[in-house]
């Protein structure tokens, strides 16, 4: 990966900095029509990635090509399963997109979806995935542990609808299952070493009738089912994760120790 044009710290300090300037603009808009409020904010979004962009210098995250083991191939199948499971039964998407057809919003609802994958993904996979993968760039799981790192802080950015008058409880499940789909889109920007997909997974994901206008969620999920599913998701990510720093590490080429002239 190309070195940014910023040092670490740096590179937090904009994560912050982009983060505000997305509140301001939602609180900023909070009394706009959807459509305004949803346009307003994907603009932000694009500029926003085009400040990431800009700053790494690139959208990929790794340099060298990755042989995959057999085992680390098994674990990406299990993974595209459970992405699956995921998209298509827990989050009822097929349905969503019915529903959002009918929709008189669907155009703020679209705009709005896009501007949430645009730049959640720019700024979480993106600049702080990145930033953590120059942490890690030594470590043996370097993948996982940064995969880990940036989906942490994603998960903990949702704390901030409790702002908004969201309950503590849905918040709460809001704040783990976020991790775990951080881990799990991070993942996927790690593979396919793009942008691309990991924007449109999540635009599928927050693509719902009304997501334009209806912005807290004030409902729970029993908690045994909750730790059941998202734990299983969270398991098989992790493990493909670590298989796939095995492979990485195994697919480095072996470097030349230069030996001292001799006289």
């Amino acid at each position: 990966m190309r070195k940014s044009r910023i040092g670490i710290t740096m590179q937090f300090v904009w994560v912050i900095i982009l983060n505000f300037g997305y509140l301001g603009v939602d609180g900023a808009l909070n009394h706009a029509t959807p459509l305004l409020h949803s346009e307003l904010r994907f603009l932000y979004a694009l500029a926003a990635s085009g400040i990431i962009y800009y700053i790494l210098r690139t959208t990929k995250v790794r340099n060298d090509h990755i042989n995959y083991s057999t085992i680390t191939k098994i674990w990406g199948v299990l993974l595209i399963i459970a992405f699956l499971v995921l998209f298509f039964v827990k989050q009822h998407v097929m349905l969503n997109v019915y529903e959002i057809f009918k929709s008189y919003t669907i155009v703020a609802d679209t705009l709005m979806a896009l501007s949430i994958g645009f730049f959640e993904e720019f700024l979480s996979r993106g600049l702080l995935l990145s930033t953590f993968m120059q942490i890690f760039k030594n470590a043996t799981l370097k993948y996982t542990f940064a995969a880990c790192s940036s989906a942490i802080c994603f998960g903990l950015f949702h704390f901030i609808n409790l702002a908004s008058g969201q309950p503590l409880i849905p918040t709460i499940q809001q704040v783990i299952y976020a991790f775990v789909i951080g881990v799990m889109f991070a993942s996927v920007r790690i593979v396919t070493n793009s942008m691309i997909w990991p924007v449109l997974l999540h635009t599928l994901f927050d693509w719902q009738m009304g997501i334009s206008y209806i912005t807290n969620r004030d409902y729970t999920t029993p908690w045994l089912s909750f730790f059941t599913s998202w734990g299983a998701l969270l398991i098989v990510t992790i493990v493909f994760l670590i298989s796939l720093d095995h492979s990485a590490n195994r697919s480095q080429p072996i470097k030349k120790l230069k030996m001292p002239n001799q006289i």
